[in-house]
């Protein structure tokens, strides 16, 4: 057997998801169609990005890229085709992506290595809708791409000796509409306009028993006659500013030293400061934002556009509760407390009312061990320790 030179490709795997349950549902001609279907958009994209394909079986494909960023773009127009003709009315097209990336020999029978074991292991990982990576591609991709990586946590791949750094990829303008995309930043109102949408907001918390329970978790009404300040951030400033500085040592001092500024326009939301923890991998959860508000009314407005995106019922977030928003109160500090899970991650949101700042816990996962994991993590960490 002749071996050539090494040389670093991207490899994708794709398989169906659910599809034998899908035959006994709805027979061997539907099943048929549905193959045939998502065979022509794999092979379509596939062609489009410079692909080869190495191996189809059944609802499996193995394909080998040019590049790292061949293979996502083209993970990503899979997703993006299967999800339109979904919508459009066919038969739906579950399927699960994974990408890897590294340097293989290309043999007579074609490519041997471990990053095409990697690959394939990462699929297996893969829900339906979901595009993974491993961190060698995040880090061969990041500047290239427009596209948001989120963070999956370290897995054990089987056959794989050490963990693998696992992230779900999204196109910039799909993560627009998730949890906490652009929209979800802190609105900026002028002039009427303003002084009209916190009239609004009053009024609708005055209605109802859910406006009883957010004014318990504001601790006052927002001011309605001043023009609300502008945004103070130093963002071309080295770090830590001053104001930044301040909100650091107001983190708990275990994730402290994991804290920078928060770059991403998308993530930031306090006009004084904002920074971003990304915790370790031993952790119960992935990355958590502190974001410090110059007055109360933009802390509750802040916390209040996340309560009505996600349109949680007032009640106690609890081991057992996973979805409410309400108070917390500990050791003389408290406000709001918001807790929910979307887009396959576990969130905590809660405020500092006297020290004006909102918080974000993020954790990989929707299983009831993540937010259990979540919760108890935040219970021991809530506390400021100055």
């Amino acid at each position: 057997m002749t071996i050539a030179s090494s040389r670093t490709n991207g490899f994708l795997f794709a398989d169906l998801r659910d599809y034998t349950r899908y035959v006994e549902s709805h027979g061997d001609e539907a099943a048929a169609g549905l193959l045939t279907a998502y065979r022509t958009l794999v092979r379509t994209a596939v062609a489009e990005f410079g692909g080869a394909e190495i191996k189809t079986e059944g609802d499996s494909f193995y394909v080998v890229f040019p590049s790292a960023s061949g293979a996502v773009q083209c993970g990503l127009a899979i997703l993006r085709a299967a999800a339109e003709q979904t919508k459009a009315g066919g038969a739906p097209i579950r399927v699960g992506i994974g990408v890897h990336a590294g340097e293989t020999f290309e043999t007579l029978e074609g490519y041997v290595g471990s990053a095409v074991n990697v690959a394939a292991r990462v699929c297996s990982q893969a829900k339906s809708g979901e595009l993974l990576v491993t961190d060698t591609v995040r880090a061969l991709t990041r500047t290239l791409l427009r596209v948001r990586f989120v963070d999956r946590r370290s897995r054990r791949l089987k056959g794989i000796e050490e963990p693998v750094v696992l992230y779900r990829v999204e196109r910039l303008d799909e993560a627009k509409g998730a949890a906490f995309g652009r929209a979800s930043r802190v609105p900026k109102f002028s002039g009427v306009g303003r002084t009209l949408r916190v009239a609004t907001l009053l009024l609708g918390l005055l209605i109802g028993g859910a406006a009883a329970g957010y004014l318990l978790i504001a601790g006052q009404r927002p001011p309605t006659g001043p023009d609300m300040p502008s945004p103070t951030l130093e963002i071309g400033a080295t770090f830590p500013t001053a104001a930044e500085a301040s909100l650091v040592n107001s983190v708990p001092l275990p994730i402290r030293d994991s804290c920078r500024r928060t770059e991403e326009l998308a993530q930031r939301l306090g006009n004084v400061a904002s920074v971003r923890c990304d915790l370790d991998l031993t952790a119960e959860a992935d990355t958590v934002w502190y974001d410090s508000f110059e007055n109360d009314q933009q802390l509750i407005l802040a916390f209040d556009d996340f309560r009505q995106r996600q349109r949680t019922t007032f009640g106690e977030c609890s081991p057992t509760v996973s979805r409410a928003h309400g108070n917390w109160s500990s050791a003389g500090l408290g406000g709001a407390l918001m807790c929910f899970q979307a887009d396959g991650l576990t969130w905590l949101i809660w405020t500092y009312r006297a020290d004006r700042i909102l918080a974000r816990a993020q954790r990989a996962g929707t299983a009831p061990d993540d937010w259990t994991n979540l919760y108890t993590w935040w219970n021991t960490i809530k506390l400021f320790q100055r």
